[in-house]
């Protein structure tokens, strides 16, 4: 099933987003919110969706707040086009990556467990950039280190984010 869920699901658009929040991860790695957001050129609705979405991350609303809020504009992106089941899973790929990313304890867990949906884009992203990027801890507790020991030094864009 692992295979046909990727190739069914996986798509440009979720590999864009993917990125962009790997990306905000490790610019709050870094420096925390101070850089964000960092910058949303997706097509509409994903981009005014997301813009949302970290906004409510930047401003520290609760989970319950953050929660009514993206559900609502989800429903009236939902109700007011025709979108595809693709852009629809963005959305709430969106919603999802944004909640976990500002509530959970262990935000890395959830997005590495979405590996399934990750295209080649993500994994490259993922492998060049922001693996190496995360603290040794996380590397270690999600064996990534073996991910990355046998890539070459030159391969890695570390500052790419």
């Amino acid at each position: 099933m692992q295979g046909s869920v990727r190739s069914r699901y996986s798509n440009q658009l979720a590999d864009r987003i993917f990125c962009y929040f790997m990306r905000t991860i490790l610019h709050l790695q870094k420096s925390g919110i101070e850089h964000l957001p960092i910058e949303n050129d997706f097509e509409e609705p994903v981009k005014s969706f997301l813009d949302v979405a970290v906004d409510l991350l930047i401003d520290g609303q609760p989970p319950e707040t953050a929660e009514i809020i993206l559900d609502a504009e989800y429903d009236v992106v939902i109700s007011k086009d025709a979108v595809s089941a693709k852009t629809a899973m963005c959305l709430r790929l969106v919603k999802e990556l944004s909640c976990h990313i500002h509530y959970d304890k262990d935000y890395y867990g959830y997005l590495l467990s979405t590996e399934n949906l990750w295209g080649n884009e993500v994994f490259a992203y993922a492998s060049r950039t922001f693996y190496p990027n995360l603290p040794q801890e996380v590397k270690q507790r999600y064996h990534i280190e073996e991910l990355i020991k046998y890539m070459p030094q030159d391969a890695f864009r570390l500052e790419d984010y």
